[in-house]
Parts: C-alpha cells; sequence; structure tokens
C-alpha cells in the first residue's frame, strides 16, 4: 500500500482537511487514495466515486451501501467509518467515503509478490476471519460480505508469534439488513470465489464460508480457484495441496461443498469443525460413546484416512451366527480331513524310515495332524465366505487423495488382504443412504452405483452405519444423500 503514484489527486485537498498522499488503487469510475487527515492527525484511506460517461446508478447504491455498513460495525478487522461527503469541483464530482487506515498488504498482493502460507499460517488467517465473520453474521438479520477474496483480505506485518492482524476490507457488494432487495436482480460477488448459489442472487452465511474456503485453497495452492479442475461445481485442488494435512484438506472440501446445506451453517460450526478436525482427526459430531464398544476405527496417517470396521463376530442369541460357525466348521474339517489324505500316504512311508531310527508312528501323526488343522484355519480364513466375513474379516476403506480401496482382511493372518473395490476419488459424485438406512450407495454421475455396503451384513448397528456414511462423505468430500 505505499506505491507511489502520478495520479492528478495527489497533493490535492478535500474538504480543507484531507490532504492526498498518493493513489492506492483504480478502476472505472473509483479511486482509493491514501491521505492525511490535518484535522485528527493520522493517515486515512478515502474511496471516491466520480461521474462520468461511464457512471451507472448501481455503482451509486454499492457505495452509499459500504459507508452505511462500515457506520454500523465496530470490529477490529474491520475498518471503521470516519466520514461521507459529496465531492463538487471543477476537477471532479461524486463521493468521497473515508475510513480508517489498515497498514498492511492484501494476501492477493503477498502472494505475487512470492510468499508462500504453510499450514499454520492457513490455519490462522481461517481463524481470524472465522472471528470477523462470526461478528457480520451475528448482526440481526446477517450482513453477509459476498466478495470475499484474497485481494479483499489485508494482512499486517508478521512477527515472531503472530502470522499478523487480518482485516476484512470493500463492504460494497454486502447483503445488509437495511437494504431491501428490489425487484432487479444483481448478481455481486468474484467469479472462483463465489459458491453457486450466489449466481442466483441468493445469499446465506454459508456463501461467506465457500468464499473463505476457496480463499485458503488459494494460499495453500497458489492458483486462482478458476484455475483448478471442477468437477459436478467442485474445486478439485487435492493434487495441489498435498503438502497440507489431510484433516485441513477435509475441512476445506467442506466449506466449498457446491450444496449449501451440505456446508457448515455458520462460522462458529466451522470452527468448531476445524477444532475437532485438529483433536481427533474426524469432522463427525457422533460422540464416541453411541458407537457399540466403539468398535468402528478411524486412523489418518500420511495423508491417509483409513477406517476399520471389524468382523461382526459371534453372537450366541443370534441364530445366523451359529449357522456361519456350522458353515466353517464344514469347511474346517473338509479341508482337515482332504489335507489329511493327500498327506497320510507319504507320512506313512516316512514313518516306517524313521521307524528305523527309533521316531515311530506316533511323531509321524502328531505331524500329519498339525498340518491338517492348520490346513483347516487357513482355508475357514482365507475363503471369502459370508460365514467368514461375518466372524473372522475385517473391513478396511482406505481414502487418500487419489483413490478409494475397499477391501476385506483377516484379523489374525493379517496383509493377506482380498480387495473388493477400487476407485479414483475424482469418479466418485455422491454417496446415498436408503430410507431405511440398511444400503449405502458408492455413486458416480447419473445415479449409477459403483458399489454397495450392507448394514446387516457389517453387523453394524444404525447409528454406527449412519456414522460410517458420513465419515466417508466428509473424507471424500462428496455429499451424503438420505
Amino acid at each position: 500500500m505505499t506505491e507511489r503514484s502520478t495520479s492528478d489527486w495527489v497533493g490535492k485537498r478535500l474538504r480543507d482537511r484531507y490532504q492526498i498522499r498518493q493513489e492506492l488503487g483504480k478502476a472505472v469510475g473509483r479511486r482509493t487514495l491514501l491521505a492525511d487527515d490535518l484535522q485528527e492527525q493520522r493517515p486515512v484511506v478515502i474511496k471516491l466515486l466520480t461521474f462520468g460517461a461511464d457512471f451507472e446508478w448501481a455503482n451509486l447504491k454499492l457505495f452509499e451501501r459500504e459507508g452505511e455498513v462500515l457506520k454500523s460495525l465496530d470490529h477490529p478487522g474491520i475498518p471503521s467509518y470516519l466520514d461521507y461527503f459529496e465531492i463538487d469541483s471543477p476537477q471532479a464530482k461524486g463521493y468521497a467515503l473515508v475510513q480508517s487506515y489498515v497498514e498492511g498488504k492484501s494476501l492477493q498482493d503477498q502472494l505475487q509478490a512470492g510468499r508462500t502460507f504453510n499450514e499454520v499460517a492457513v490455519i490462522d488467517i481461517a481463524q481470524q476471519l472465522l472471528a470477523i465473520l462470526q461478528y457480520l453474521h451475528s448482526q440481526t438479520p446477517p450482513i453477509i460480505h459476498r466478495d470475499l477474496k484474497p485481494s479483499n483480505i489485508l494482512l499486517s506485518d508478521r512477527s515472531a508469534h503472530s502470522q499478523g492482524q487480518l482485516y476484512l476490507v470493500d463492504f460494497g457488494s454486502v447483503q445488509a439488513p437495511f437494504f431491501q432487495p428490489t425487484g432487479t436482480l444483481t448478481i455481486v460477488g468474484t467469479y472462483g470465489y463465489m459458491p453457486p448459489e450466489q449466481f442466483g442472487g441468493r445469499a446465506e452465511p454459508a456463501s461467506d464460508l465457500y468464499s473463505l474456503g476457496a480463499t485458503l485453497i488459494y494460499l495453500v495452492t497458489g492458483l486462482h480457484p478458476a484455475d483448478l479442475p471442477q468437477q459436478n461445481l467442485r474445486i478439485r485442488f487435492e493434487d495441489k495441496a498435498t503438502h497440507i494435512s489431510h484433516p485441513l484438506r477435509q475441512w476445506l472440501r467442506w466449506l466449498i461443498t457446491p450444496e449449501i446445506a451440505k456446508r457448515p451453517a455458520s462460522a462458529t460450526e466451522a470452527l468448531e469443525g476445524l477444532s475437532r478436525l485438529q483433536e481427533t482427526g474426524s469432522l463427525s459430531i457422533l460422540p464416541s460413546g453411541q458407537l457399540s464398544h466403539n468398535r468402528i476405527m478411524v486412523s489418518q496417517r500420511e495423508g491417509q484416512l483409513e477406517i476399520v470396521v471389524p468382523p461382526k463376530g459371534f453372537q450366541p442369541k443370534e441364530g445366523k451366527s451359529w449357522f456361519d460357525l456350522l458353515v466353517l466348521g464344514i469347511i474346517f474339517s473338509f479341508a482337515s480331513s482332504i489335507t489329511g489324505s493327500i498327506i497320510w500316504i507319504p507320512f506313512t512311508v516316512l514313518g516306517a524310515i524313521f521307524s528305523l531310527f527309533f521316531i515311530g508312528m506316533p511323531v509321524v501323526w502328531l505331524v500329519s495332524s498339525a498340518i491338517s488343522v492348520a490346513a483347516g484355519l487357513i482355508a475357514i480364513t482365507l475363503l471369502p465366505t459370508p460365514a467368514s466375513n461375518h466372524l473372522l474379516r475385517q473391513l478396511h476403506f482406505r481414502l487418500d487423495d487419489h483413490e478409494l480401496i475397499i477391501y476385506r482382511e483377516p484379523t489374525v493372518l493379517i496383509k493377506l488382504r482380498r480387495v473388493l473395490f477400487k476407485v479414483k476419488r475424482g469418479k466418485i459424485d455422491f454417496l446415498a443412504l436408503g430410507r431405511d438406512q440398511n444400503i449405502l450407495r458408492i455413486c458416480s454421475s447419473r445415479n449409477y452405483s459403483l458399489y454397495r455396503l450392507d448394514r446387516r451384513k457389517l453387523g453394524l448397528t444404525t447409528t454406527e452405519f449412519k456414522w460410517l456414511a458420513q465419515e466417508l462423505s466428509d473424507g471424500l468430500g462428496v455429499s451424503l444423500n438420505i
């Protein structure tokens, strides 16, 4: 904000009080100037709106709106309203809005100057912005900024213990309670940072949270959100943000969910979600005590989300468990008998030979029996039967920034996994949980089902199954349709 300009305004004095020092910005019919308030002996920022051939009355409405909004606000992260007056001079005619001067550079300028933001800095910026949005949205009715983006966020010089004080500026696009909408639809905002609903003229507190998410994505990727690939209106940024943790990427996906109902409803909820992710690595708000024996295990490591559903196990009160046990018993007996029959003849011959050395047949019988038992155990463990799935094999969901893998793995002979489903995460558009909450479908576009999970076969309660569905939805960053 210290770049010199040869603007005709430099050196001029407005209202015999504000001495123009330099020009900070310029647009059609607009100027942003740095001036000295000679009366209060302090620097101020003056925004000018001047009449000309390209003047539009809509611009005047937005200009007046910004002044009225700033006059009603009082927050350390928002510039203060100081003055508003009409300009009528040979040089120009129009209006001037005076506000407090903020010492800092925009995030846009800092990125273009080569500054990078690590995860700690991004989280600090997110928390400061959310605190400002909490204040704005707590007004009655809420004040919605509608144009939150890097160029409208100023950051003062950082210190050893802080990223610097953050300020949200440019309130000309706000949706304010004291401005009633007219019959004309005016779309405000900046492409790439605007949520889908804002293109239709609708804005809610969650709309600012989408813009916040897009802004933070710009910080972590260095790319304008409009330059990143999209799929079904969702920004696909993950491949460019592998240097930040999976929980933070998960949280950002939550903010930029295209469906407004699937985003956090308030800045407070977004802050709570960020804190929860930092503490537990999960967005789920379901207390662990509601899960039966905490059977479902969730872990985050090396950028991967892994969910493990242990086998249902033997349930003495359920007839199906007894049937499963019977099936495994039959498989065990069959595998043991076949193996015993196959190895008995050669072992008999070996036993006869060993008997010359006083080893005898009992040892041969013990060895062959052990091999038969081992064969039976291996058979019931490795054969992919429903009975072994219910009693012996755990289900794994492994999700990283590229793909989702679902596989089963024995609880005893681990690493002997059987992959059931593998898909690139970009091909997953949404999850669908049936009305009876017994079937969860992983779907691509056009409602095509890629994979189905059955709650009853997994032995989960309805609460556990719904929790699992929400965890997968949050991890994938896709909607969960119920």
